[in-house]
């Protein structure tokens, strides 16, 4: 994949493209005052890539990824560690608007992260309790928050085991979208 991108990002080295390539720069030279730039000789950049070769590039870049990806699972692991710890501090019967903060930071955090690292379910139900958190003062919603947190740990817990896991993971995640709607909607 990466390899293939590459090859099409790369120009070739002796076609001459049918369009003109036009840089439009903004004059600013009304309010800053630059030192006037030498032109850039794109034969010399040419042959400063001369030496790379699409493939070895492309296998470097797969290697990277997949080094990365080993790792994902012990990163999604601990951001769902630290939404149930914060879950845990705003949960309690003197919870401020900082433990709800942190509680949605984390949420938010791994809705970001999660369908990057193959959650795409996690990623999902962390996008509704942001926005449930988001009309949430502390105390509030506290069942509702409690099933999200725990629909983030058993769908984290069941990647890998099949279609009928993810479809189990699509009809909670429409069942707390659509409880989320309505309690937001009425606040």
């Amino acid at each position: 994949m990466l390899k293939a991108l590459i090859n099409k990002l790369k120009p070739n080295a002796g076609a001459k493209s049918d369009q003109s390539v036009t840089s439009i720069t903004p004059d600013i030279s009304r309010v800053i005052k630059m030192a006037p730039v030498a032109p850039v000789d794109d034969t010399a950049v040419a042959a400063s890539d001369a030496g790379h070769d699409p493939d070895e590039l492309g296998d470097k870049a797969e290697a990277a990824v997949e080094d990365l990806s080993s790792r994902f699972d012990a990163w999604m692991q601990a951001d769902l560690d630290r939404l149930k710890s914060a879950w845990g501090a705003a949960k309690t019967s003197g919870a401020s608007h900082a433990d709800y903060k942190l509680l949605e930071t984390c949420a938010h955090n791994i809705r970001g992260v999660a369908t990057s690292y193959g959650y795409p379910a996690v990623s999902r139900l962390c996008g509704s309790l942001c926005t449930l958190l988001s009309e949430t003062e502390p105390g509030e919603n506290s069942a509702l928050i409690n099933l999200h947190v725990e629909a983030c740990m058993a769908a984290y817990g069941s990647i890998g085991r099949g279609d009928a896991a993810q479809s189990v993971a699509n009809a909670v995640c429409d069942a707390l979208e659509e409880r989320v709607a309505v309690k937001t909607a009425k606040t």
